[in-house]
Parts: structure tokens; sequence; C-alpha cells
């Protein structure tokens, strides 16, 4: 009788806390998971889309979808062109944002404007993707600033036509990007270092440990959460890259580097929405797509996960043995 009152107890406690958790799950099920199983569902079919034929019956193809989608040459140049974008954007993203944040939350460099400085560099995030977009391909049109450039450099041996390069395309998307998301970047991990204990710091300068040693020995360490948070977002966002390609792509004169810098979502949206509305074989390229973000996804939370604890097991472990075999042999 008294576990019983103690259990009901326990649960009139949390009552709020399970309405204010409600909302989340609710709407993941109907937005997220429900969407998520009609894909997979629909990948194993030859589903057109539902306005060419609302009556039309879904015949069960098995895995011939995924097999049509890892043969055409289309979602591996996707398939290419995606990771390389992202990664070409993110590394300097991090970089320069972990400088930034470096520099901000040194006690010795003491920055002067840092509020100025942070807006500035935050402000690319504010602006919209199509915006920013506009801008670029204002910039590289025929007579636009970057191509004038280009033509004085001699890239462009012909100011009258428009600039064709596979990789000038990719590297215009990953400067976007990369412009775009570091203050972003910046700022959450400013975040993270501010949340350090000022002690271990102060501890290390005592002990002479230069600005340096200080970064890799302590802020590193540290901020790894907040790192793998980066991370993860990031990559989850660049596999899922489609505004700012696809206003390249579709941008006139500028054709000649559309599939160079055509992604996966833009992939799915072509065979869903256009030609033959192949809406299963869109379900399955979406299907891969999500399973390589989990993969990947699951990669990083390993390599940058905390093995402190399994590896402090498994000396343990070694340790215990070689006692007793010592035991066993004396």
């Amino acid at each position: 009788m008294a576990s019983s009152f103690k259990t009901r107890a326990k649960l009139e406690k949390n009552y709020f806390g399970y309405i204010f958790i409600a909302p989340f799950f609710i709407t993941y099920l109907i937005f997220q998971l429900t969407p998520l199983i009609n894909t997979i569902r629909y990948s194993l079919t030859n589903a057109k889309a539902w306005y060419m034929d609302p009556n039309q019956n879904f015949d069960f193809v098995g895995l011939d979808q995924f097999k049509a989608v890892l043969e055409d040459k289309f979602f591996k140049e996707a398939y290419y062109n995606t990771p390389v974008m992202w990664i070409m954007g993110f590394i300097p993203q991090i970089l320069i944002a972990l400088l930034l944040a470096s520099w901000f939350t040194n006690e010795k460099i003491r920055v002067k404007g840092q509020g100025f400085f942070k807006v500035v560099f935050y402000m690319p995030n504010i602006m919209t993707a199509a915006t920013i977009g506009i801008l670029f391909l204002a910039f590289i049109r025929s007579n636009g600033f970057i191509h004038n450039i280009c033509v004085s450099i001699g890239y462009v041996k012909d100011e009258r036509y428009a600039i064709n390069s596979e990789w000038f395309g990719r590297g215009i998307v990953a400067f976007i990007n990369f412009w775009m998301w570091y203050g972003q970047t910046m700022i959450v991990l400013i975040a993270g270092i501010m949340g350090i204990n000022p002690s271990f710091f102060e501890a290390a300068s005592i002990d002479g440990a230069s600005g340096w040693q200080s970064f890799w020995k302590i802020t590193m360490p540290l901020v790894k959460p907040i790192l793998l948070y980066s991370l993860v977002t990031s990559l989850i966002g660049g596999w899922q890259m489609f505004d700012v390609p696809n206003m390249f792509a579709e941008g006139d004169n500028h054709a000649a580097f559309s599939r160079d810098v055509t992604t996966l979502v833009m992939y799915i949206k072509k065979l869903a929405y256009t030609g033959q509305f192949q809406v299963g074989k869109a379900c399955a390229a979406s299907v891969l797509l999500f399973a390589t973000t989990a993969v990947c996804s699951l990669i990083l939370f390993y390599i940058m996960g905390d093995h402190s604890e399994a590896k402090a097991k498994r000396l343990e472990k070694k340790r215990a043995k070689q006692a007793a075999m010592e035991g066993g042999d004396y």
C-alpha cells in the first residue's frame, strides 16, 4: 500500500514535466516519424506523384528502386558533390570560428569592441540563403565583380563568357556556406569556452604554460562536446544542402557548372517533381541520404566520444589479469 502511494506521488510530482515535453514528442510523431515511415514504405514501391493519378495502385518492387538509384550516374555525381562542398566550407568555418572564439575569450589579449565584431561576424547568418545566393550570382555574371577579377587575372579568357569551371562553382557554394555559418559557430564556441572554470587557466599560467599549450591541453578537451554539436549539426545541414547550390544550378548563363553543384536534395527534388515524377525512386534516394547521415553522425559520436572510462576498465582488467597470472605463477 505504501509503495503504491509513493509511486502515485512520484507521478504527480512529475506531472507537469510530462506536459511540457509532450508537445515535442507529438510534433515529432506527426511531422518527422510518420513521414519517415511513409518514405521507407514508398521506397519499396513504384509510386508516382499522387496528383498525377490519385487512384493509382502502388506495386511492391522490393529493392529495385534502390538499385536504380545506385546505378544512376546523376546520383553518383550528387553523392560526390554534396560532401565535397560541405567539407570545403566546414574546414575554414570551424578553424576560423575556433580562432576568433579563442581571441575573444582570452583575458590576456582583451580584444576591444568585441560586441561590434561579434555582431558583424554573425550578420551573414541572419540573412537568408536566397539573398546571399542572388548577391553572389550578380558577382559572377558577366561584368560582375568576381567575374571581372577572373578576367583580369586571366582565369576567364573572354569577358563575354560566364565562368565555366566545376571547382569554381563548388568553391563559391562552399564559400557562401562558410561565410553564412562561421559567425554562428563562433558564438556557440565562445559560450562553451566561457563555461570552462577560469581556475584551470590560472593554474596553467602559474605552471608556465603558454597560450598555445593552454588551448590544446585545456580548451580543446573541455570544449569537445560543443565541437561535436557543431560537427553533427553542420554535417546534417551539409548533406541536406539545397537552397544556395540550387540557385546557382538554375541561374541564367551558369548551367555550365549546374551538374557540378548538384546536391542529393536537388537530385531528389528533380526525381519527385519533374519528368515522370518518380516518387518511389526519390524516396529510395531519401532513405539512402538518411542512412548516410545517420552513419556519419554515429562515426563522429564514436570518434569524439569520451573513451576514458572504457580505457580505465580495460586497464583495470589487464592489471587484474596480470596480478592473477603472477599470483598463479608464485
